[in-house]
Protein backbone atom coordinates (compact mmCIF):
# COMPACT_ATOMS: atom_id res chain seq x y z
CA UNK A 1 0.00 0.00 0.00
CA UNK A 2 1.84 3.08 -0.51
CA UNK A 3 2.17 5.91 1.94
CA UNK A 4 3.72 9.13 1.59
CA UNK A 5 7.45 8.05 0.69
CA UNK A 6 7.04 4.87 1.92
CA UNK A 7 5.45 1.51 0.37
CA UNK A 8 3.66 -0.89 2.85
CA UNK A 9 3.01 -4.52 1.66
CA UNK A 10 1.55 -7.29 3.65
CA UNK A 11 2.02 -11.51 2.56
CA UNK A 12 -0.40 -14.36 3.61
CA UNK A 13 -0.84 -17.90 2.75
CA UNK A 14 -1.57 -21.55 3.55
CA UNK A 15 -0.45 -24.84 2.72
CA UNK A 16 -2.24 -28.30 3.23
CA UNK A 17 -0.68 -31.38 2.40
CA UNK A 18 -2.08 -35.47 2.92
CA UNK A 19 0.56 -37.80 1.55
CA UNK A 20 1.22 -41.59 1.25
CA UNK A 21 4.68 -42.59 1.27
CA UNK A 22 5.32 -45.67 -0.93
CA UNK A 23 8.72 -45.49 0.23
CA UNK A 24 12.13 -46.63 -1.99
CA UNK A 25 12.95 -49.44 -3.79
CA UNK A 26 16.24 -51.42 -4.77
CA UNK A 27 17.10 -51.19 -8.19
CA UNK A 28 16.11 -54.92 -8.84
CA UNK A 29 12.49 -54.16 -7.18
CA UNK A 30 12.37 -50.82 -9.11
CA UNK A 31 12.83 -52.64 -12.30
CA UNK A 32 10.26 -55.43 -11.37
CA UNK A 33 7.45 -52.84 -10.49
CA UNK A 34 8.39 -49.40 -10.42
CA UNK A 35 5.07 -48.06 -8.91
CA UNK A 36 5.12 -51.37 -6.19
CA UNK A 37 5.96 -51.03 -2.54
CA UNK A 38 9.11 -53.28 -1.28
CA UNK A 39 9.36 -56.47 0.51
CA UNK A 40 10.36 -57.60 3.36
CA UNK A 41 11.34 -61.22 3.78
CA UNK A 42 12.39 -60.34 7.83
CA UNK A 43 9.16 -59.26 8.36
CA UNK A 44 7.17 -61.26 5.94
CA UNK A 45 5.20 -58.32 4.90
CA UNK A 46 4.84 -55.44 2.47
CA UNK A 47 6.15 -52.12 5.36
CA UNK A 48 4.57 -49.54 3.75
CA UNK A 49 0.85 -51.24 3.19
CA UNK A 50 1.41 -52.89 7.14
CA UNK A 51 2.43 -49.84 8.41
CA UNK A 52 -0.04 -47.47 6.50
CA UNK A 53 2.87 -45.16 5.97
CA UNK A 54 1.83 -41.84 5.70
CA UNK A 55 2.87 -37.72 6.16
CA UNK A 56 0.22 -35.35 6.79
CA UNK A 57 1.46 -31.37 6.65
CA UNK A 58 -0.27 -27.91 7.67
CA UNK A 59 0.99 -24.54 7.53
CA UNK A 60 0.49 -21.11 7.42
CA UNK A 61 2.83 -17.75 7.49
CA UNK A 62 2.25 -14.12 7.17
CA UNK A 63 4.46 -11.04 6.87
CA UNK A 64 4.81 -7.86 6.61
CA UNK A 65 7.45 -5.34 4.75
CA UNK A 66 7.72 -1.49 5.29
CA UNK A 67 10.26 0.64 3.08
CA UNK A 68 10.01 4.93 4.14
CA UNK A 69 12.43 7.04 2.09
CA UNK A 70 14.56 10.15 2.80
CA UNK A 71 15.43 11.16 -0.44
CA UNK A 72 17.80 8.77 -2.04
CA UNK A 73 18.04 7.08 1.26
CA UNK A 74 15.58 4.67 2.69
CA UNK A 75 14.94 2.08 5.66
CA UNK A 76 12.89 -1.10 4.87
CA UNK A 77 11.36 -3.22 7.96
CA UNK A 78 10.08 -6.21 7.88
CA UNK A 79 8.57 -9.25 10.44
CA UNK A 80 6.58 -12.38 9.81
CA UNK A 81 5.06 -15.53 11.95
CA UNK A 82 3.69 -18.94 10.98
CA UNK A 83 3.08 -22.17 12.07
CA UNK A 84 3.22 -25.80 11.05
CA UNK A 85 2.04 -28.64 11.75
CA UNK A 86 3.40 -32.08 10.66
CA UNK A 87 2.62 -35.18 11.26
CA UNK A 88 4.21 -38.73 9.70
CA UNK A 89 3.57 -42.63 10.20
CA UNK A 90 6.70 -44.36 9.26
CA UNK A 91 7.34 -48.12 9.09
CA UNK A 92 10.12 -48.84 11.81
CA UNK A 93 9.63 -52.53 12.76
CA UNK A 94 7.86 -53.37 16.41
CA UNK A 95 11.27 -55.17 17.55
CA UNK A 96 13.07 -52.09 17.03
CA UNK A 97 11.08 -49.69 18.65
CA UNK A 98 11.29 -52.39 21.86
CA UNK A 99 14.39 -52.86 21.70
CA UNK A 100 15.71 -49.50 23.81
CA UNK A 101 15.01 -47.60 25.76
CA UNK A 102 16.39 -44.61 23.59
CA UNK A 103 14.29 -45.74 20.75
CA UNK A 104 11.79 -42.67 20.12
CA UNK A 105 8.85 -44.68 18.22
CA UNK A 106 7.62 -44.83 14.79
CA UNK A 107 5.98 -41.76 14.52
CA UNK A 108 7.17 -38.34 14.30
CA UNK A 109 4.69 -35.44 15.59
CA UNK A 110 5.62 -32.08 15.97
CA UNK A 111 3.53 -28.08 16.16
CA UNK A 112 5.80 -25.61 15.48
CA UNK A 113 6.02 -22.07 15.80
CA UNK A 114 8.38 -19.60 14.14
CA UNK A 115 9.04 -15.97 13.59
CA UNK A 116 11.51 -13.28 12.06
CA UNK A 117 12.35 -9.42 11.81
CA UNK A 118 14.73 -7.84 9.78
CA UNK A 119 15.43 -4.29 9.21
CA UNK A 120 18.23 -2.31 6.87
CA UNK A 121 19.43 0.54 5.91
CA UNK A 122 20.19 1.89 2.33
CA UNK A 123 22.28 4.59 1.57
CA UNK A 124 22.90 6.22 -1.52
CA UNK A 125 26.05 8.96 -2.30
CA UNK A 126 27.56 10.30 -5.35
CA UNK A 127 31.74 9.08 -4.63
CA UNK A 128 34.85 9.40 -7.16
CA UNK A 129 32.78 10.03 -10.67
CA UNK A 130 30.21 7.25 -9.46
CA UNK A 131 27.80 5.97 -7.26
CA UNK A 132 28.09 4.82 -4.12
CA UNK A 133 25.46 2.38 -2.22
CA UNK A 134 25.70 1.02 1.18
CA UNK A 135 23.57 -1.31 3.23
CA UNK A 136 23.51 -2.19 6.95
CA UNK A 137 21.53 -4.81 8.46
CA UNK A 138 20.57 -7.20 10.90
CA UNK A 139 18.23 -10.79 10.59
CA UNK A 140 16.71 -12.18 13.91
CA UNK A 141 14.67 -15.33 13.33
CA UNK A 142 13.53 -18.12 15.94
CA UNK A 143 11.84 -21.52 15.75
CA UNK A 144 10.29 -23.81 18.18
CA UNK A 145 9.06 -27.36 18.27
CA UNK A 146 6.85 -29.14 20.56
CA UNK A 147 8.12 -32.68 19.30
CA UNK A 148 6.53 -35.90 20.21
CA UNK A 149 7.13 -39.55 19.18
CA UNK A 150 5.29 -42.19 19.65
CA UNK A 151 5.15 -45.73 18.52
CA UNK A 152 3.16 -47.13 15.49
CA UNK A 153 1.18 -49.70 16.82
CA UNK A 154 -1.11 -50.99 19.49
CA UNK A 155 -0.78 -54.19 21.30
CA UNK A 156 1.69 -56.03 23.30
CA UNK A 157 4.10 -56.05 21.04
CA UNK A 158 4.90 -59.66 21.46
CA UNK A 159 5.19 -61.34 18.93
CA UNK A 160 6.64 -58.23 17.15
CA UNK A 161 4.60 -58.19 14.00
CA UNK A 162 1.64 -56.70 12.75
CA UNK A 163 -0.27 -59.72 12.87
CA UNK A 164 -0.42 -60.14 16.32
CA UNK A 165 -1.06 -55.90 17.21
CA UNK A 166 -2.33 -53.15 15.30
CA UNK A 167 -0.16 -50.86 13.28
CA UNK A 168 0.22 -48.08 11.24
CA UNK A 169 -2.02 -45.91 14.30
CA UNK A 170 -1.02 -44.07 16.93
CA UNK A 171 0.26 -45.33 20.41
CA UNK A 172 2.54 -44.84 23.15
CA UNK A 173 4.26 -41.92 23.58
CA UNK A 174 8.23 -42.81 23.41
CA UNK A 175 9.56 -38.95 22.92
CA UNK A 176 9.08 -35.56 24.02
CA UNK A 177 10.96 -32.14 23.98
CA UNK A 178 10.76 -28.50 23.08
CA UNK A 179 13.52 -27.55 20.60
CA UNK A 180 14.08 -24.19 20.06
CA UNK A 181 16.61 -22.53 17.34
CA UNK A 182 17.47 -19.15 17.08
CA UNK A 183 19.92 -16.79 14.73
CA UNK A 184 21.45 -13.72 14.48
CA UNK A 185 23.18 -12.25 11.89
CA UNK A 186 24.35 -8.39 11.17
CA UNK A 187 25.96 -7.56 7.97
CA UNK A 188 27.05 -4.18 6.01
CA UNK A 189 27.66 -4.52 2.47
CA UNK A 190 28.63 -1.69 -0.39
CA UNK A 191 29.11 -1.37 -4.25
CA UNK A 192 30.03 1.54 -5.64
CA UNK A 193 29.22 1.93 -9.74
CA UNK A 194 31.00 3.73 -12.41
CA UNK A 195 31.07 4.59 -15.60
CA UNK A 196 32.90 0.85 -16.56
CA UNK A 197 33.75 -0.60 -13.42
CA UNK A 198 31.43 -1.67 -10.37
CA UNK A 199 33.20 -2.76 -7.14
CA UNK A 200 31.38 -4.51 -4.10
CA UNK A 201 31.89 -6.19 -0.76
CA UNK A 202 30.25 -6.72 2.34
CA UNK A 203 30.51 -8.46 5.60
CA UNK A 204 28.23 -10.64 7.78
CA UNK A 205 28.52 -12.41 11.22
CA UNK A 206 26.10 -15.10 11.90
CA UNK A 207 25.23 -16.63 15.29
CA UNK A 208 23.19 -19.71 15.14
CA UNK A 209 21.95 -21.38 18.79
CA UNK A 210 20.18 -24.70 18.91
CA UNK A 211 18.84 -25.82 22.68
CA UNK A 212 17.03 -28.85 23.35
CA UNK A 213 14.69 -29.25 26.66
CA UNK A 214 13.95 -33.16 27.00
CA UNK A 215 10.41 -33.59 28.88
CA UNK A 216 10.46 -37.54 28.42
CA UNK A 217 13.39 -38.37 30.80
CA UNK A 218 11.60 -42.00 30.99
CA UNK A 219 15.14 -42.96 29.08
CA UNK A 220 17.68 -40.14 30.71
CA UNK A 221 17.87 -36.59 29.75
CA UNK A 222 18.78 -35.88 26.25
CA UNK A 223 18.73 -32.81 26.03
CA UNK A 224 21.04 -30.16 25.60
CA UNK A 225 22.26 -27.12 23.89
CA UNK A 226 25.08 -26.20 20.86
CA UNK A 227 25.74 -22.93 19.42
CA UNK A 228 27.78 -21.79 16.06
CA UNK A 229 29.46 -18.58 15.42
CA UNK A 230 31.20 -16.74 12.26
CA UNK A 231 31.94 -13.81 10.22
CA UNK A 232 32.19 -13.66 6.65
CA UNK A 233 33.25 -11.84 3.33
CA UNK A 234 32.61 -11.38 0.45
CA UNK A 235 34.03 -9.29 -2.63
CA UNK A 236 33.60 -8.72 -6.25
CA UNK A 237 34.07 -6.49 -9.60
CA UNK A 238 32.76 -6.38 -12.75
CA UNK A 239 33.75 -4.61 -15.87
CA UNK A 240 31.59 -2.97 -18.90
CA UNK A 241 33.94 -4.23 -21.79
CA UNK A 242 31.29 -3.12 -24.42
CA UNK A 243 27.77 -1.39 -24.20
CA UNK A 244 26.45 -4.94 -24.29
CA UNK A 245 28.95 -6.90 -22.28
CA UNK A 246 30.08 -7.63 -18.77
CA UNK A 247 32.49 -9.44 -17.13
CA UNK A 248 32.86 -10.37 -13.67
CA UNK A 249 34.84 -12.14 -10.83
CA UNK A 250 33.91 -12.64 -7.47
CA UNK A 251 35.05 -14.16 -4.39
CA UNK A 252 33.44 -15.39 -1.00
CA UNK A 253 33.41 -17.33 2.46
CA UNK A 254 30.65 -19.66 3.57
CA UNK A 255 29.67 -20.71 6.79
CA UNK A 256 26.52 -23.50 7.05
CA UNK A 257 25.57 -24.73 10.35
CA UNK A 258 23.68 -28.26 11.32
CA UNK A 259 19.94 -28.21 10.98
CA UNK A 260 17.95 -29.72 13.84
CA UNK A 261 16.68 -32.17 11.21
CA UNK A 262 20.65 -33.35 10.54
CA UNK A 263 20.81 -33.59 14.45
CA UNK A 264 18.08 -35.07 15.36
CA UNK A 265 18.98 -38.75 15.17
CA UNK A 266 22.51 -40.45 15.94
CA UNK A 267 23.71 -44.03 15.21
CA UNK A 268 23.47 -44.65 19.12
CA UNK A 269 19.77 -45.07 19.15
CA UNK A 270 18.35 -42.09 18.49
CA UNK A 271 19.17 -39.58 21.00
CA UNK A 272 20.76 -35.74 19.53
CA UNK A 273 23.85 -35.46 17.97
CA UNK A 274 25.38 -32.42 18.64
CA UNK A 275 28.56 -33.22 18.47
CA UNK A 276 28.05 -32.11 14.39
CA UNK A 277 30.19 -29.47 13.49
CA UNK A 278 29.22 -26.54 10.80
CA UNK A 279 30.53 -26.99 7.45
CA UNK A 280 32.53 -24.06 6.40
CA UNK A 281 33.09 -22.84 2.34
CA UNK A 282 35.45 -20.68 0.14
CA UNK A 283 33.46 -19.63 -2.96
CA UNK A 284 34.83 -18.40 -6.62
CA UNK A 285 32.64 -17.21 -9.63
CA UNK A 286 33.79 -15.76 -12.93
CA UNK A 287 31.66 -14.96 -16.06
CA UNK A 288 30.13 -12.76 -18.48
CA UNK A 289 26.70 -11.47 -18.94
CA UNK A 290 26.17 -10.27 -22.47
CA UNK A 291 23.13 -9.09 -25.28
CA UNK A 292 23.35 -11.05 -28.28
CA UNK A 293 22.06 -9.00 -31.14
CA UNK A 294 18.61 -7.23 -30.02
CA UNK A 295 16.44 -10.11 -28.43
CA UNK A 296 18.59 -12.64 -26.84
CA UNK A 297 20.64 -12.60 -23.11
CA UNK A 298 23.76 -14.47 -22.61
CA UNK A 299 24.90 -15.66 -19.19
CA UNK A 300 27.69 -17.78 -18.27
CA UNK A 301 29.34 -18.46 -15.31
CA UNK A 302 32.25 -20.80 -14.20
CA UNK A 303 32.44 -21.67 -10.39
CA UNK A 304 34.75 -23.81 -7.73
CA UNK A 305 33.30 -24.18 -3.93
CA UNK A 306 35.73 -25.89 -1.80
CA UNK A 307 34.17 -27.40 1.24
CA UNK A 308 35.35 -28.67 4.57
CA UNK A 309 33.02 -30.45 7.69
CA UNK A 310 30.78 -31.63 4.99
CA UNK A 311 27.75 -33.10 6.25
CA UNK A 312 26.79 -36.30 4.59
CA UNK A 313 24.59 -39.39 5.41
CA UNK A 314 25.91 -41.92 7.82
CA UNK A 315 22.78 -44.15 8.02
CA UNK A 316 19.38 -43.83 6.66
CA UNK A 317 17.16 -46.46 7.84
CA UNK A 318 13.15 -46.46 8.49
CA UNK A 319 12.78 -43.22 7.61
CA UNK A 320 15.63 -41.47 10.00
CA UNK A 321 18.70 -40.32 8.70
CA UNK A 322 21.84 -39.93 10.56
CA UNK A 323 24.58 -37.40 9.54
CA UNK A 324 28.18 -37.11 10.15
CA UNK A 325 30.85 -34.65 8.80
CA UNK A 326 33.20 -35.52 6.20
CA UNK A 327 36.36 -34.22 4.77
CA UNK A 328 36.85 -31.54 2.05
CA UNK A 329 35.01 -31.24 -1.24
CA UNK A 330 35.24 -29.77 -4.30
CA UNK A 331 32.72 -28.77 -6.08
CA UNK A 332 33.33 -27.05 -9.53
CA UNK A 333 30.99 -26.43 -12.88
CA UNK A 334 29.69 -24.00 -15.71
CA UNK A 335 26.38 -22.51 -16.03
CA UNK A 336 24.80 -21.33 -19.15
CA UNK A 337 21.80 -19.66 -19.69
CA UNK A 338 20.31 -18.08 -22.88
CA UNK A 339 17.18 -16.26 -23.39
CA UNK A 340 15.58 -15.12 -26.53
CA UNK A 341 12.18 -13.06 -27.65
CA UNK A 342 11.53 -14.18 -31.32
CA UNK A 343 8.87 -12.41 -33.55
CA UNK A 344 4.84 -12.73 -32.84
CA UNK A 345 5.51 -13.10 -28.89
CA UNK A 346 7.20 -16.46 -29.07
CA UNK A 347 10.12 -16.16 -26.21
CA UNK A 348 12.64 -19.61 -25.56
CA UNK A 349 14.72 -20.04 -22.40
CA UNK A 350 18.03 -22.90 -22.79
CA UNK A 351 19.77 -23.34 -19.38
CA UNK A 352 22.74 -25.64 -19.37
CA UNK A 353 24.63 -26.74 -15.94
CA UNK A 354 27.38 -28.47 -15.70
CA UNK A 355 28.37 -29.73 -11.56
CA UNK A 356 31.72 -31.77 -10.80
CA UNK A 357 30.91 -32.67 -6.99
CA UNK A 358 34.10 -34.82 -5.84
CA UNK A 359 35.17 -35.99 -1.75
CA UNK A 360 39.36 -34.71 -1.67
CA UNK A 361 39.95 -36.91 0.73
CA UNK A 362 38.98 -40.97 1.47
CA UNK A 363 37.06 -41.86 4.75
CA UNK A 364 35.43 -44.76 6.28
CA UNK A 365 32.13 -44.80 8.40
CA UNK A 366 30.02 -47.59 10.14
CA UNK A 367 26.35 -47.74 9.37
CA UNK A 368 23.66 -47.69 12.40
CA UNK A 369 22.76 -51.13 14.01
CA UNK A 370 20.91 -53.62 14.09
CA UNK A 371 23.44 -55.07 11.18
CA UNK A 372 26.39 -52.63 11.05
CA UNK A 373 29.01 -52.28 8.17
CA UNK A 374 31.84 -50.63 7.93
CA UNK A 375 32.30 -48.83 4.12
CA UNK A 376 35.36 -46.77 2.34
CA UNK A 377 34.44 -43.49 0.53
CA UNK A 378 37.30 -43.07 -1.94
CA UNK A 379 38.92 -39.40 -2.65
CA UNK A 380 37.19 -38.35 -6.06
CA UNK A 381 33.89 -40.07 -5.50
CA UNK A 382 31.27 -37.73 -6.19
CA UNK A 383 28.41 -37.03 -4.34
CA UNK A 384 25.47 -38.81 -4.07
CA UNK A 385 22.05 -36.81 -4.71
CA UNK A 386 23.76 -34.29 -7.70
CA UNK A 387 23.56 -34.41 -10.94
CA UNK A 388 26.82 -33.69 -13.50
CA UNK A 389 24.84 -32.24 -16.00
CA UNK A 390 21.49 -30.64 -16.04
CA UNK A 391 19.99 -29.54 -19.60
CA UNK A 392 16.47 -27.23 -19.62
CA UNK A 393 14.75 -25.87 -22.38
CA UNK A 394 11.43 -23.28 -23.00
CA UNK A 395 9.36 -22.03 -25.77
CA UNK A 396 6.26 -20.22 -24.75
CA UNK A 397 4.10 -17.73 -26.52
CA UNK A 398 2.17 -14.90 -25.08
CA UNK A 399 -1.17 -12.90 -26.24
CA UNK A 400 -0.72 -9.55 -24.86
CA UNK A 401 -4.52 -8.35 -25.36
CA UNK A 402 -6.12 -11.60 -23.70
CA UNK A 403 -2.78 -12.42 -21.34
CA UNK A 404 -2.91 -16.05 -22.43
CA UNK A 405 0.34 -17.85 -22.41
CA UNK A 406 1.43 -21.54 -23.36
CA UNK A 407 4.88 -23.11 -23.12
CA UNK A 408 6.34 -26.51 -23.66
CA UNK A 409 9.17 -27.34 -21.39
CA UNK A 410 11.95 -29.94 -21.44
CA UNK A 411 14.03 -31.47 -18.66
CA UNK A 412 16.93 -33.36 -19.15
CA UNK A 413 19.63 -34.55 -15.71
CA UNK A 414 21.91 -37.45 -16.11
CA UNK A 415 22.52 -40.06 -14.07
CA UNK A 416 22.71 -39.54 -9.48
CA UNK A 417 24.93 -41.68 -7.56
CA UNK A 418 22.71 -43.25 -4.90
CA UNK A 419 25.24 -43.82 -2.01
CA UNK A 420 28.67 -42.56 -0.97
CA UNK A 421 30.51 -45.50 -2.27
CA UNK A 422 29.20 -44.15 -6.04
CA UNK A 423 28.50 -48.29 -6.24
CA UNK A 424 25.10 -47.60 -7.71
CA UNK A 425 22.97 -44.56 -9.52
CA UNK A 426 19.71 -43.60 -10.77
CA UNK A 427 19.82 -43.80 -14.81
CA UNK A 428 19.41 -40.27 -16.57
CA UNK A 429 16.42 -39.38 -17.64
CA UNK A 430 14.51 -37.33 -20.05
CA UNK A 431 10.95 -35.58 -19.74
CA UNK A 432 8.27 -33.05 -21.37
CA UNK A 433 5.58 -30.73 -19.54
CA UNK A 434 3.24 -28.49 -21.02
CA UNK A 435 1.75 -25.10 -19.23
CA UNK A 436 -0.89 -22.73 -19.91
CA UNK A 437 -2.15 -19.79 -17.88
CA UNK A 438 -3.92 -16.18 -18.04
CA UNK A 439 -3.33 -13.26 -16.63
CA UNK A 440 -5.80 -10.57 -16.22
CA UNK A 441 -6.53 -7.21 -14.51
CA UNK A 442 -9.73 -5.89 -13.32
CA UNK A 443 -8.59 -2.19 -12.05
CA UNK A 444 -6.28 -2.93 -8.66
CA UNK A 445 -7.39 -6.65 -8.70
CA UNK A 446 -4.43 -9.18 -10.47
CA UNK A 447 -5.78 -12.55 -11.22
CA UNK A 448 -3.61 -15.24 -12.51
CA UNK A 449 -4.63 -18.90 -13.26
CA UNK A 450 -2.65 -21.55 -14.24
CA UNK A 451 -2.98 -25.58 -15.63
CA UNK A 452 0.41 -27.78 -16.18
CA UNK A 453 0.89 -31.23 -17.36
CA UNK A 454 4.02 -32.88 -16.93
CA UNK A 455 5.42 -36.05 -18.09
CA UNK A 456 3.10 -35.58 -21.01
CA UNK A 457 4.99 -38.72 -22.99
CA UNK A 458 4.25 -40.72 -19.55
CA UNK A 459 7.74 -41.71 -19.07
CA UNK A 460 9.06 -44.25 -16.14
CA UNK A 461 12.19 -42.59 -14.24
CA UNK A 462 13.15 -42.41 -10.96
CA UNK A 463 12.31 -38.93 -10.14
CA UNK A 464 14.38 -38.97 -6.57
CA UNK A 465 16.71 -40.92 -4.36
CA UNK A 466 16.89 -41.68 -0.84
CA UNK A 467 21.44 -40.96 -0.03
CA UNK A 468 22.65 -43.89 1.81
CA UNK A 469 19.43 -45.76 2.65
CA UNK A 470 20.00 -48.63 4.56
CA UNK A 471 17.85 -51.64 2.93
CA UNK A 472 19.52 -49.99 -0.60
CA UNK A 473 15.90 -48.76 -1.20
CA UNK A 474 17.26 -45.85 -2.69
CA UNK A 475 15.36 -45.22 -5.50
CA UNK A 476 11.92 -43.48 -5.66
CA UNK A 477 9.78 -43.77 -8.86
CA UNK A 478 8.35 -40.50 -10.09
CA UNK A 479 4.68 -39.92 -11.26
CA UNK A 480 3.32 -40.71 -14.30
CA UNK A 481 1.78 -38.18 -16.40
CA UNK A 482 0.25 -35.44 -14.59
CA UNK A 483 -1.81 -32.27 -14.10
CA UNK A 484 -2.26 -29.69 -11.35
CA UNK A 485 -4.22 -26.40 -11.78
CA UNK A 486 -4.17 -22.64 -9.73
CA UNK A 487 -5.46 -19.46 -9.58
CA UNK A 488 -3.93 -16.55 -7.83
CA UNK A 489 -5.03 -13.22 -6.61
CA UNK A 490 -3.14 -9.69 -5.69
CA UNK A 491 -5.28 -6.57 -5.13
CA UNK A 492 -3.46 -3.40 -4.61
CA UNK A 493 -4.65 -0.71 -1.95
Amino acid sequence: RPIQDGKLTFIANTFKQDAEDPQGLTWSEYQANPKGVAWDVVRNNFPALAYNTRKSIEHMQGGLTYEHRFGDHSVQASAYAGQRSTIQYQSIPIGTQTSSIKQSGGIIDFDREFAGVSGRWIGRFSLAGGRLTTTVGVDYEQSTDNRRGYENFIGGGTPTNCVANTCGVLGKLRRQEEDRVASFDQYAQAEWQGERWTFSGGVRHSNVSFNVEDTYLSNGNDGGSVSYEKTTPTLAAMFRLAPSINIYASAARGFEAPTFNEMFYSTNGGSFNFSLKPSTSTHFETGLKAFVGNDSRLDVALFQVESDNEMVVLSSLGGRTAYQNAGPTTRRGLEVALDSRWANNVSSRLAYTALDARYDESFTFTTAPPNPVTKTVSASNRLPGVAAQTLFGELAWKHPASGFHAAVEGIARSKVYVDDTNAEAAPAYAVANLRFGIERKYGALNVKTFLRFDNIFDRQYVGSVIVGDGNSRFYEAAPGRTWLAGVSARYSF
